[in-house]
């Protein structure tokens, strides 16, 4: 198990479903401004599409330092 997590396969695996996140967050954020706007009923939307992005974001972060380290 070890070996499969250390690889550099599973960190650009890791480093895709990162970008796939930021994008999905990206596009829930613009969708919900076109929507409804900056009102208190689109707060979960906000927060959760932030949250994706910052997934993304991170796993961009841990592929820089994986790939330092080897």
């Amino acid at each position: 198990m070890r070996r499969i997590v250390g690889s550099p396969g599973y960190a650009r695996a890791r480093l895709v479903t990162g970008t796939v996140a930021m994008v999905l967050g990206l596009i829930l954020i613009v969708r919900m401004a076109m929507s409804v706007g900056l009102q208190l009923s689109g707060i979960p939307a906000y927060v959760l599409g932030l949250a994706m992005i910052l997934l993304g974001v991170f796993r961009y972060y841990e592929y820089g330092v994986a790939r330092r380290n080897t």
